[in-house]
């Protein structure tokens, strides 16, 4: 079996839980998948699962780290459309125009979430998961 890799764009200072650093501790570009699932205490299955989800993590991460584009603010705006209402699209607009051309999607999330009760935050979360955004 080859040796597993660390997903393109991890380093040492990713926030992951702790669940997956638990496997990639062990992932040394060396050793193979048995030997990290024996040092891990995890089923080889296991550490594949681990190792999918750190990769995942780190597309999450970067595409919060992306500008946000005219159809990234659309959607935005319609996961707080069923919170809010139809002033979603003002609260977008409004975060926008205080982050300027260089705005993050998530700095622009940052910046609506500070606006809403942590209820609302909960299920605006909700729906930026549920459409892959976050």
């Amino acid at each position: 079996m080859s040796a597993p890799q660390w997903p393109d764009g991890l380093s040492d200072s990713t926030p992951l839980p702790y669940t997956i650093w638990r496997v990639l501790h062990q992932v040394d570009g060396v050793r193979d998948i048995t030997e990290v699932a024996r040092l891990a205490g995890l089923t080889v299955p296991d550490v594949n699962e681990r190792l999918n989800a750190a990769a995942q993590w780190i597309n999450r991460a970067a595409q919060r780290e992306q500008q946000v584009t005219d159809q990234t603010a659309t959607m935005v705006t319609q996961c707080l459309m069923p919170i809010i209402g139809p002033m979603a699209e003002v609260m977008v607009d409004e975060v926008l125009d205080d982050l300027g051309a260089q705005a993050t999607l998530s700095a622009l999330l940052s910046g609506l979430a500070r606006q809403l009760t942590p209820e609302r935050v909960q299920q605006f979360a909700r729906n930026l998961r549920d459409r892959g955004i976050t």
